[in-house]
């Protein structure tokens, strides 16, 4: 008789646990127990059964084969469901699919990439042309005004103006509190009309004078002269208006109603005339405070008419084509890289994948081995089972027992499994398909950098003073 049991303890070994794991288990003892080996044995032994001339099996050894062949069409069924659901799984786990995404994710970033430059580019030749225009025009300005030096203006006017405001409110709180007298509203009556004789008296130094004397400096001899005679009629005028202002201040104090003619009409009769200490110190305030307006105009821009302003529009010109250029690069920069970025978790994506596939195709190795373990594993311990009943009936019979007692169980079934081809030709093209990857990938980032540099040689055509950072050109140029 073949030892069924040093077969069962040989193959029963498996690297891993599966979904047949659980139903692979074999217990002999138990299922003996279960199905009383024993008793039923000797009960047939007592009366001589089978037969000696019997040629086919009894109840028990049916209900033994009955028993086992249930628990291997149970496997066979899992064995097929797990195989359909790991052939799907290698099925899907397709490197071809990683090219074709890498492949289109080229084209749209090669497409981003000529949208950007056709779009870009025709606004950064408009905005070139603009600062060739404005170059040229700054130049002429300097060739026809024999300007080598740069324009000389405070970095922001802000100060400038800050400044003119502060004056007018000190020249306006100051005023107040002078005609503050005659108001029947006190010291707020008085502001609101300070307010405005201070604005006349500031603003026309400021932005009037100011602006008309630096004409002194210009190239033309009577725009010079027009400068000067300006000053010669503007400072006369400046005095007589804040005398005028003393004048009226002394009668808004004692006449409010009628004070405008009565200090028109003594300012013309006797200028110097004023009454009053706080008269004086009106007028001397309100021309300190022009004067200074005066500087502070004259000086919030170059001294040359026309050069800070000229230059100014040059320097704005320069700053809106080099924002937009660095703009451009940066947006070309920004669809390089995350092109290269995708480009990168995609080769961590088909490396994974590659193992993945490995790992089931290993998996459904072990799991096709393992049922096949399972079935001779069953068949054995169904025969293990078979002749344990037989030697027992064979010890208590008193006849000699049949001759099929001898021979052992096949089961009559036919178990199919579908799907269990070995994957080779399948692992092998995807391999290829992974040793080749690397490759494929270099070409597509070539495509981009070929774009990224033709960018760059387009944009020096446009911008010849335009120089790639070299820490980031080396690379670039070797790629492509």
């Amino acid at each position: 008789m073949k030892n069924w049991a040093d077969k069962i303890k040989k193959n029963l070994a498996f690297r891993r646990q599966s979904d047949l794991t659980d139903e692979c288990v074999i217990d002999l003892d138990a299922i003996a127990e279960q199905l009383a080996i024993k008793v039923k044995a000797e009960a047939a032994a007592d009366n001589d059964l089978p037969p000696q001339n019997a040629r086919t099996p009894d109840s028990t050894e049916r209900e033994i084969q009955a028993y086992f062949n249930s628990k291997m069409a149970t496997i066979n069924r899992l064995v097929n469901e797990g195989l359909c659901f790991r052939n799907t799984s290698i099925t899907d786990t397709n490197l071809q699919d990683e090219r074709a995404l890498i492949s289109n994710h080229t084209e749209h970033s090669k497409l981003a990439v000529k949208s950007l430059m056709a779009r870009e580019f025709r606004a950064l030749k408009q905005l070139k042309t603009e600062l060739a225009d404005i170059e040229q025009e700054f130049h002429a300005f300097q060739s026809n005004n024999r300007l080598q030096r740069t324009a000389h203006y405070p970095d922001s006017q802000l100060l400038y103006f800050a400044i003119i405001l502060l004056f007018w409110l000190l020249e306006s709180a100051g005023n107040g509190y002078f005609f503050a007298e005659g108001s029947e509203l006190g010291l707020l009556g008085g502001i609101g009309q300070a307010v405005i004789i201070a604005a006349l008296n500031i603003s026309i130094a400021f932005f009037l004078m100011g602006w008309i004397f630096r004409y002194k400096n210009h190239i033309s001899l009577w725009k010079k002269c027009l400068a000067y005679i300006s000053l010669m009629i503007y400072l006369p005028c400046a005095l007589g208006f804040n005398l005028l202002v003393a004048h009226y201040r002394e009668y808004f104090a004692i006449q409010p109603e009628n004070a405008g003619n009565l200090a028109v009409q003594r300012f013309i009769d006797a200028p110097l005339h004023l009454v009053e200490f706080n008269s004086w110190i009106l007028f001397f305030m309100g021309a300190l405070f022009a004067v200074f307006a005066f500087i502070d105009g004259y000086k919030r821009d170059d001294a040359y008419p026309g050069y800070g302003k000229l230059h100014r529009r040059l320097h704005i010109a320069h700053e809106n084509y080099d924002e937009h250029r660095d703009d451009v690069v940066m947006q070309i920069e920004a669809v390089r890289q995350d092109f290269l970025r995708k480009l990168e978790e995609m080769k961590q994506a088909v490396l994974l994948k590659h193992t993945r596939l490995v790992h089931l195709v290993e998996d459904k190795q072990v799991f096709v081995a393992e049922y096949e373990h399972a079935m001779a594993n069953f068949h054995a311990a169904a025969n293990a089972l078979i002749y344990r009943y037989r030697d027992i009936n064979r010890r208590q019979r008193k006849h000699a027992a049949p001759a099929y007692f001898e021979q052992d169980w096949q089961p009559n079934n036919a178990f199919k499994v579908r799907g269990a081809q070995d994957d080779i030709a399948k692992v092998e093209e995807q391999k290829q398909l992974f040793q080749d990857f690397p490759h494929y990938c270099q070409q597509r980032a070539n495509e981009i950098e070929k774009l990224y540099v033709l960018f760059f040689q387009q944009l020096q055509a446009i911008d010849p003073d335009f120089k790639l950072d070299k820490t980031d050109a080396r690379p670039v140029l070797n790629n492509a």
